[in-house]
């Protein structure tokens, strides 16, 4: 790390690279919601949100899913192929809830009877497949860009948002499937792609299955009562607890 050059912060990392051209990422403490308004520190957060990350994405690997990630050096260094971060997100929704349940109930999002396996709709409701949508990275507030926007701005063709589309539905899909066994519910999570440098293509970059960057639920409770239990930043949010107690029972149930 030494030899390391700063290349910038952002809100929960900080970012060098090395003198091979690999990027380290940084995990801090810092946890930051409602774009940057509410901004908090936390004892191990970074520490727990590294080695979750880290974790997933030598899963994913073996799952055949291509990841810029290349190792883990404890407590809290990410190293990784430096690629070229596409300017969009890609969120995976699983239940009727948070911005979506109020663009839902606004009418400004179209969701397609085949999403429901009822007529009711209530927040917090499970969907039958995982709804998907882009927003906007690097603009002063994330905003949804739909797949024609998208492909207007030149960012990406049409072929490779259904790559990430594919890619995205398959991660969700292992994800989901560890996290069942683990008691816990995996209501959304947000993902990021990068172009390669060493020809791989479109590749899952940043950071994976943190309770940074997905929405986590205790199982049993939402089974048994329908009360929802955050396992994730919506704790810091909301004032719901203690982030790193929180964050530290995520780590223990996963891994």
């Amino acid at each position: 790390m030494n030899e390391a050059k700063y290349i910038r912060s952002g809100k929960a990392k900080d970012i060098y690279r090395r003198p091979n051209g690999d990027i380290v990422f940084v995990f801090t403490d810092r946890v930051t919601a409602f774009d940057g308004r509410k901004k908090a520190s936390f004892k191990n957060k970074g520490e727990i949100c590294c080695k979750l990350s880290c974790f997933w994405f030598e899963l994913l690997q073996a799952e055949g899913i291509k990841t810029h990630f290349k190792e883990y050096v404890p407590q809290n260094e990410l190293v990784a192929e430096e690629v070229s971060l596409l300017p969009v997100e890609v969120i995976a929704r699983n239940f009727l809830y948070g911005s979506l349940w109020k663009r839902y109930e606004k009418g400004e999002v179209d969701i397609s009877g085949d999403f429901f396996v009822q007529e009711e709709k209530r927040e917090g409701m499970p969907l039958t497949k995982s709804f998907l949508e882009f927003t906007t990275k690097f603009e002063s507030v994330d905003r949804p860009i739909t797949e024609e926007e998208i492909i207007e701005r030149g960012w990406m063709d049409r072929g490779e948002i259904e790559h990430i589309k594919r890619e995205t539905r398959r991660i969700g899909g292992i994800m989901k499937s560890y996290l069942t066994q683990r008691g816990i519910i995996l209501a959304d999570f947000k993902l990021e792609y990068g172009r390669s440098k060493e020809g791989e293509g479109i590749i899952l970059a940043d950071e994976v299955g943190t309770p940074d960057v997905c929405r986590f639920w205790d199982k049993e409770t939402y089974e048994k009562r329908g009360e929802i239990i955050s396992l994730d930043k919506d704790v810091f949010r909301e004032g719901k607890g203690d982030l790193s107690e929180v964050y530290l029972e995520v780590c223990k149930r996963i891994m």
